[in-house]
């Protein structure tokens, strides 16, 4: 069987809200983490605050990825005022909160400037 040509777009990697990549320049949270075992209330908050984000003026998108205890994942803003913003939101920030006390072993957070950005798919 030959792969598809264009697969959907729930296929690719990276989420965006428009089903496409805006045009460079944008802005890239990194979000780094080394997960504890026990994690009690994490899926409800990541599912929480996955919807809050997206409804943030200003969210472009996002893509994570998962290896064992770890995970990256890098939401797309459209500027650094939306990112503030981002960090300043009540659930954000009792996520945040949560994640140092229990859900997390390590992290590391990241904020970057994209310039330029490709993409391929086959």
């Amino acid at each position: 069987m030959v792969p598809s040509v264009n697969p959907a777009p729930e296929s690719r990697e990276v989420h965006w809200v428009k089903g496409v990549a805006p045009e460079p320049p944008y802005y890239a949270s990194i979000f780094s983490t080394r997960k504890m075992v026990h994690r009690p209330g994490y899926a409800e908050m990541d599912e929480a605050t996955m919807k809050a984000a997206a409804g943030q003026d200003g969210h472009l998108g996002h893509q994570v990825v998962h290896d064992g205890d770890r995970t990256i994942f890098i939401s797309y803003w459209r500027d650094m005022d939306a990112i503030r913003a981002w960090g300043a939101h009540a659930l954000h920030r009792q996520a945040k909160e949560k994640g140092r006390t229990g859900w997390y072993a390590w992290y590391r957070s990241e904020i970057v400037r994209v310039e330029h950005a490709t993409e391929f798919l086959r």
